[in-house]
């Protein structure tokens, strides 16, 4: 297996830094409205793992995808998608059969990644003005 791409590990760790933030946020929303219990903490953190690890696993494809020809890397990307669809299915069955986790704290956190993807303009807004600030212009 190749190495780890600095990109796809820095995009991970903001993805998984993202997922933390709102993951507990959400922690704190079902402790607000009473529902909170050990079932979704066990949910939160099946969900924001599997979550985590899907971003992880596409990066990783995508960055063995770029060393390949047009036909085979499409083919990777494909099979990459049903894999990693199969698995948060799999996730979402396992929420709603396991009764020691709550559904609900299991499967929003496999949004978190998406909302993340989305506040990246603004990461990257903030980034680039520090390093105008920081050069005196």
């Amino acid at each position: 297996m190749a190495k780890i791409d600095g990109v796809v590990a820095k995009e991970t760790r903001y993805i998984a830094g993202i997922t933390i933030i709102l993951s507990i946020l959400m922690e704190a929303v079902f402790l607000i409205i009473g529902m909170w219990s050990y079932k979704v903490l066990i949910g939160n953190i099946l969900g924001a793992a599997v979550a985590v690890v899907n971003f992880l696993l596409m990066g990783i494809t995508v960055q063995n995808a770029v060393q390949k020809d047009e036909k085979d890397a499409a083919t990777l990307m494909k099979v990459s998608q049903m894999l990693r669809n199969l698995m948060l299915l799999i996730t979402a069955l396992l929420a709603f059969l396991l009764p020691f986790i709550n559904p609900a704290a299991a499967i929003i956190p496999l949004f978190f990644p998406r909302i993340a993807i989305l506040l990246i303009p603004v990461r990257d807004r903030k980034i680039s003005n520090g390093k105008e600030n920081s050069n005196g212009e």
